[in-house]
């Protein structure tokens, strides 16, 4: 669904639970800001259903839960709200900050420096003076916690993002992309041309105003000879009232997760959480948690766990193979294990699939930071010290006062999605709105087998056509805009991208589409090799069989005693 409302602004579905609205598609300031007046609008009248609100330099992303609001009623009353924005006389509606930040130019600091210079046929000292003559505003947050958006670079030193983004890229790196330039808050992937590093750190989850940058700072960059050491964040060991296990073995990848961050997106903080909601949740209501209690997310193997009090447990997802002291437990079943017991996870075979959980009555019991005990494994902070369990973890349980005992024996009463097989398909709802592909690569991107490749981590999966070439792509930069979970992105190397959980909340490259939510079990246990079909659906059929999985999902739950 597209509703054009006056020329240059445009109302897109992005999925079945959110909106864009788009001022336009060139960067400018006052489009920022009738984009911030309007998401000022929007908090102010208190929809019923709104969950985000992301700006980008010329978009609002829109998100809501599509039980409590529909992309019409939602479409109509912003229709309503645009009629009444202007330009505001002022930015953002604070007062901006001047940020003087040091950079250390070139050598491993700045690896593209010098391919930029090339490319515009400067020096790599006119490069840095061209990046420091300027005062660049803050447009928004995105992408990652923390990532400041700031425009515009000089014309001259204008270059397109890498046609494959790296998978590591340092903290304190200072990059350009078209005419923005920003910081990486913390090492990630990232697609930007990367000129020079800085110590300056630009994100603190801990602190009361977590982000150094908000829309309409200003920002200059000083070129300095101080070589930066890479960022590294250590978080301490959280403290354990109630331990309950201690880790032997870490398996594979094993951390601590709940049901995620709502309202955190103009940060550039993603909902993160379980990959599958369905599974966390059925596992969590086995040992009388509710949804969000936190849980172990495992991934191709679980933990060796010393017990180390009397415990119900309850699985869900992949098997894993648990065993207690060599008994087999099996999965949507709550488990009575008792102090001195030995769990162990014989190992994952890729039929099976990929991704397990483990709930135990109380819940793990970890510190609550910006609203949710999950783990930010990109951001190295929430759940467990911000990272995966490691060998000698002490791991606490919230308090819980029925007996374990009368926990355990209690079996999942519904049906679930069935693990993936060799050949996937996935259903999707095709994107139509500013940011679209071109319509070749659309329909060859629903033609096409794709293989999941190696590059396949909780921000995104990375496919490679299986039996087909690359898809054609557009050229030229997009101004980023706010995406969503299932978004599925073409960048310039015209292998898509799926964006997961730990999704970065804004990105510049075209869209194909947004996976339809009843087949986030499916994404959940995929595999590098897999092989994926995609298939067209239409906004209305994804809407249904959302509502299909959910009922499923409260029957289950009712059958069981627990509410949905």
């Amino acid at each position: 669904m597209v509703e054009t409302i006056v020329p240059e602004v445009q109302i897109a579905s992005m999925g079945e639970s959110a909106l864009l609205i788009s001022f336009g598609s060139q960067i400018s300031s006052r489009l920022n800001r009738l984009v911030h007046d309007l998401r000022q609008r929007i908090l102010t009248c208190a929809f019923r259903g709104i969950t985000e609100v992301v700006p980008g330099y010329t978009s609002l992303l829109i998100c809501f839960d599509n039980r409590l609001a529909s992309h019409v009623e939602l479409s109509e009353a912003i229709y309503q709200l645009v009629k009444t924005v202007s330009t505001p006389d002022e930015s953002i509606g604070h007062t901006s900050r001047l940020h003087v930040i040091p950079v250390q130019y070139s050598g491993a600091a700045g690896p593209d420096l010098e391919t930029v210079a090339q490319f515009h046929g400067l020096t790599q000292d006119e490069v840095v003076n061209a990046h420091t003559a300027r005062e660049y505003t803050v447009a928004f947050l995105g992408f990652l916690p923390g990532f400041a958006y700031m425009a515009k670079v000089a014309p001259a030193i204008e270059t397109s993002r890498l046609a494959t983004p790296r998978t590591r890229v340092s903290a304190g790196s200072v990059g350009i992309a078209g005419a923005q330039t920003g910081i990486y808050p913390f090492a990630s992937p990232g697609g930007w041309q990367i000129l020079g590093r800085t110590s300056v750190r630009t994100w603190d989850p801990y602190a009361d105003q977590p982000a150094l940058f908000a829309p309409g700072d200003k920002v200059r960059f000083a070129r300095s000879a101080y070589q930066p050491e890479e960022q590294v964040a250590n978080e301490a060991s959280p403290d354990t009232t109630h331990p309950a296990f201690e880790v032997l073995s870490p398996g594979g990848m094993s951390m601590i997760q709940d049901q995620g961050r709502v309202g955190l997106g103009h940060f550039g903080v993603a909902r993160g959480g379980v990959f599958d909601r369905y599974a966390a949740t059925r596992a969590n209501a086995l040992v009388g948690n509710e949804p969000n209690a936190a849980l172990l997310e495992m991934t191709w193997s679980g933990p060796t766990l010393a017990v180390l009090r009397n415990v119900t447990i309850a699985l869900d997802g992949a098997d894993l193979e648990c065993r207690v002291d060599g008994a087999p437990v099996p999965p949507r079943l709550s488990w009575f294990v008792r102090r001195g017991s030995t769990l162990r996870f014989s190992g994952n075979h890729s039929e099976l699939g990929v991704r397990g959980y483990l709930a135990v009555a109380g819940g793990f019991d970890v510190p609550v930071v910006l609203g949710s005990r999950s783990t930010s494994l990109q951001a190295k902070f929430g759940g467990y010290a911000g990272r995966v369990l490691q060998a000698g973890d002490t791991l606490g349980i919230g308090s819980d006062t029925v007996d374990p005992g009368l926990r355990a024996g209690k079996f999942w009463p519904g049906g679930t999605a069935g693990i993936p097989g060799h050949l996937v398909k996935l259903r999707y709802i095709p994107y139509s709105g500013r940011g679209q592909v071109l319509q070749q690569a659309a329909r060859q991107f629903a033609a096409q087998t794709w293989e999941l490749s190696r590059q396949a981590d909780r921000m995104g999966f990375r496919f490679q056509p299986a039996d087909g070439p690359t898809l054609p792509t557009h050229h030229g930069e997009l101004a980023s805009f706010g995406v969503v979970r299932g978004a599925i992105q073409l960048p310039p190397d015209g292998n898509p991208l799926l964006l997961n959980v730990d999704h970065q909340t804004t990105g510049g490259y075209p869209l194909l589409g947004v996976v339809a939510e009843a087949d986030w079990p499916l994404v959940a246990q995929l595999a590098p090799g897999a092989k994926v079909t995609f298939e067209q659906v239409s906004l209305k059929d994804a809407l249904v069989a959302s509502v299909s999985a959910r009922s499923d999902l409260a029957a289950g739950l009712r059958r069981l005693g627990r509410h949905g």
